[in-house]
């Protein structure tokens, strides 16, 4: 548990936090701490050796008056046992994972240390892995739940005379120019470098190598404060076999790690630009909400469609031409977007994140795992939703084309195809064609209803957020089943429910997400007992910190919807941490009060 330190944003597992230290100075993290001024004396954090007499220190609160430490030891060190068990009851702000330079010998030693040494601590406390921190992996580091790192090894590296780099490093003596800007590289050339004495030489590259993974450092502040650190992991990993063994590790080994610590929306574009974006854990909770949150609606026709560049894909050119050739018939159809990374997306749920909020490189070449994954998502969904539907109508060509086919012979489903094989499904002859084989199919025309649409996206959304059954007592059974008359205002897909001038919901585009007021919380309280959480005796205003919660729902994400009640209190909002972090943390804001109601 933390008393001098504090996580402010969360990206994941990478936390950007304020870490108060000895002398009234704050620094915030990911942290890069210097070791040149540790060695000189400035103390800014308070170290307990174990030998010391005052290691009791460690279990008392009250003389707890600097941020302090412990060191978690490997498992040969004969007092591992104790120090492990000891871990909840220390009265520390950071753990210091010992031996760490032992995790480079391979890329699963490097994710079985930190990933077990982030699990045994509080969350609330910060994690340092010392003395191995390069421009390569400080990143990924972060991105698994480290908050402090150090400049040992970059000094060393500079002693040595190696010269760092984002994607590596090289010896000075074979650099024919110095590739930075940083204060160093900018005051010298290369040759005058070459011509200092070895101290010299050393003591400038060790500034330099420094400099950069300060920079870095920086960089991924940014990124978790942007919520897109995972992306410019992708990226990082790139230079590294070593750390692109260790990204597809925690994706295949470590997806619970990582569900437990994911947002379930961010107010930023996923964009899924390598073969690793197929296992984020927002591309795996997606499909499989689909398939046990979603109940689509019985229809006679499924049609299956290709995404499209703009999201939702209702507000693209080529939907908007997809809905006007089925428009009469569209009360008898329902639509079933096909794409990757997401699989399937229903067409009442193009509006959640990430269906939404996600971008992919468009070429017309799908790899072999990537058919394979959409396949599995449309094959899952088929297996279990078929019996909703009476017809399958894909309108699709190329690769989507080829998948889809793929499945329907694996479960032995006749599909019919409104697209030749490499023609454009946007093209005249194609649409003529779609509108004429569903004018065939359904014979009278069946128009759906903009409030028709409407109320399908809502109960949709709230049985994706909440599960299944919350969107039907949202709404009510047909829309009202107590007698009120709902309404449901706004431009698509801002879109408003309420009755008698009472909102009871509302659908946020930024965030792809369906949040409640306390009126629309009350409809289906018996089913939000998952995403509830219990206060203590006070009513919360702007904001409930982790101390003030009592118990909370173990399915709670950052940025879920969540409601809130104790015995003065009764109200909604956004969790700030997950249910777990919550319930183990002392400090941090567990959840922004949207609306509250006093007893």
């Amino acid at each position: 548990m933390s008393k001098f330190y504090e996580v402010r944003k969360r990206d994941g597992a990478a936390r950007i936090g304020i870490l108060s230290l000895h002398g009234g100075k704050k620094a915030r993290t990911p942290l890069l701490f210097r070791i040149d001024l540790l060695s000189a004396g400035e103390e800014v954090i308070k170290v307990i050796h174990a030998e010391n007499p005052n290691f009791d220190d460690l279990f008392q609160e009250v003389l707890w008056n600097a941020p302090r430490g412990a060191v978690i030891l490997p498992e040969v060190h004969p007092m591992f046992t104790w120090v492990k068990e000891a871990i909840p009851s220390l009265f520390v702000d950071f753990f210091v994972l010992s031996f760490a330079s032992a995790m480079l010998n391979s890329p699963r030693d490097f994710v079985r240390r930190i990933i077990d040494a982030r699990n045994a601590v509080p969350p609330d406390a910060a994690l340092w892995v010392p003395a191995i921190a390069t421009v390569e992996n400080a990143a990924l580091m972060f991105y698994m739940g480290v908050d402090v790192i150090d400049d040992t090894n970059a000094v060393v590296k500079g002693c040595q005379g190696i010269y760092l780099m984002e994607d590596g490093g090289v010896r000075a003596s074979e650099l024919d120019e110095l590739p930075c800007n940083c204060r160093v590289c900018a005051s010298l050339s290369i040759d005058e470098l070459k011509q200092k004495n070895n101290k010299e030489r050393a003591s400038l590259i060790a500034k330099h190598n420094t400099l950069v993974l300060d920079k870095e450092v920086k960089k991924a502040r940014a990124c978790i404060r942007a919520g897109n650190l995972r992306e410019y992991v992708e990226m990082r990993v790139r230079s590294s076999p070593f750390l692109t063994a260790v990204l597809r590790i925690l994706d295949s080994e470590e997806e619970a790690y990582f569900e437990r610590r994911t947002p379930v929306a961010r107010n930023c574009s996923m964009m899924a630009n390598t073969m690793e974006s197929l296992k984020r854990t927002e591309v795996k909770r997606f499909a499989s909400r689909v398939l046990e949150r979603y109940e689509p609606p019985a229809r006679k026709i499924l049609l299956i469609l290709p995404c499209s560049a703009r999201k939702p894909y209702s507000t693209s050119p080529s939907h908007t031409r997809f809905i006007d050739a089925i428009a009469g018939y569209r009360g008898q159809i329902h639509e079933l977007i096909l794409t990757s990374p997401l699989g399937v997306v229903p067409r009442e749920l193009e509006a959640v994140y990430p269906a939404a909020f996600y971008d992919i490189p468009v070429t017309g070449y799908w790899d072999a795992e990537e058919r394979e994954w959409v396949s599995s998502c449309l094959r899952a969904y088929l297996e279990r939703k078929m019996k909703n539907y009476d017809v399958v109508v894909a309108h699709l060509s190329g690769a989507y084309r080829e998948i889809c086919a793929s499945v329907a012979e694996d479960l032995g489903i006749e599909i019919a195809y409104t697209c030749e094989e490499d023609e454009g499904a946007t093209s005249k002859e194609a649409l003529n064609r779609l509108k004429e084989r569903i004018a065939g199919l359904c014979g009278d025309k069946q128009r759906l209803s903009g409030f028709e649409m409407k109320m399908s996206m809502i109960k949709a959304m709230a049985d994706f957020q909440f599960g299944l059954g919350a969107g039907r007592q949202l709404l009510g059974e047909r829309g009202g089943e107590r007698g009120e008359r709902l309404k449901i205002n706004g431009k698509f897909p801002s879109f408003k429910l309420s009755s008698k001038g009472d909102v009871f919901a509302r659908i946020v585009p930024a965030y792809g997400l369906l949040t409640l007021t306390v009126k629309g919380a009350r409809r289906i309280e018996n089913l939000l007992s998952s995403y509830t959480l219990e206060i203590g005796d006070f009513v919360p205003r702007g904001s409930i910190l982790a101390p003030g919660v009592v118990n909370a729902g173990e399915q709670i994400r950052v940025n879920d919807e969540v409601v809130f009640c104790g015995e003065k209190a009764f109200g909604v909002g956004r969790a700030k941490m997950s249910g777990w972090e919550m319930v183990e943390s002392r400090k941090g804001m567990a959840v922004q009060v949207r609306e509250v109601e006093g007893f």
